[in-house]
């Protein structure tokens, strides 16, 4: 009975071997997803390579795209050549300094008097046709004026001389001629002129 029996400290040794000697667990790993690019290829409409897309050309472009889109625009045209001095398209031409122009000075006879409300116009007239027309408000007398091209009635109309320049104080403000109006003008001027004197001396009756 006493020899069948193994000791006790043997028992527990062969068990911790018999723990040792078998093989650990499986560890679970993470299996590598596949980069984006390796899931599938690009197809034409998600628009292939970028390097593809820069060097596309406009007809290349457009048979790529899907029915019915609308169609891509080429480059825009080049401008065509303009001659020298020539103002950029879009914008407007600009009108050229005038040239031709009537300076002086326009005095009030004694005993006329102009109210703060009344307004001198100076015009250039051919005739019955006015060639130009300037407006002042609450002249002062003398009154030093000038009148060019840039006073035209019509953009880019003549101003040639010999021409009437007329001063009228408008008693209304109004350019048509009205009863009570200062009036004076000197004939004859030539273009250009300087040292041009008119004298307002009637009253319209």
């Amino acid at each position: 009975m006493s020899t069948s029996l193994r000791p006790l400290p043997l028992l527990l040794a062969l068990a911790a071997c018999g723990d040792a000697s078998s093989p650990p667990p499986p560890v679970a790993t993470a299996t590598p997803t596949p980069a984006a690019d390796e899931l599938r290829p690009l197809s034409s409409r998600e628009g292939g390579t970028p390097a593809a897309a820069a060097s596309a050309t406009p007809s290349d472009a457009q048979s790529a795209l899907p029915p019915g889109h609308p169609p891509i625009e080429g480059p825009p045209a080049s401008a065509p050549s303009l001659p020298a001095g020539h103002p950029p398209l879009g914008e407007p031409a600009k009108s050229a300094a005038p040239t031709s122009r009537i300076a002086g000075t326009i005095l009030l006879s004694p005993g006329l008097t102009v109210g703060p409300s009344d307004i001198l116009y100076i015009m250039a007239k051919k005739g019955s046709a006015t060639l130009a027309v300037r407006r002042v408000e609450k002249p002062a007398f003398p009154f030093a004026f000038e009148i060019s091209g840039g006073d035209t009635m019509m953009a880019g109309g003549s101003f040639e001389g010999p021409v009437d320049v007329v001063a009228r104080v408008s008693r209304t403000g109004d350019a048509i001629p009205a009863k009570g109006d200062l009036e004076g003008a000197t004939r004859s001027v030539k273009v250009p002129a300087k040292d041009v004197r008119v004298t307002i001396g009637s009253v319209r009756p």
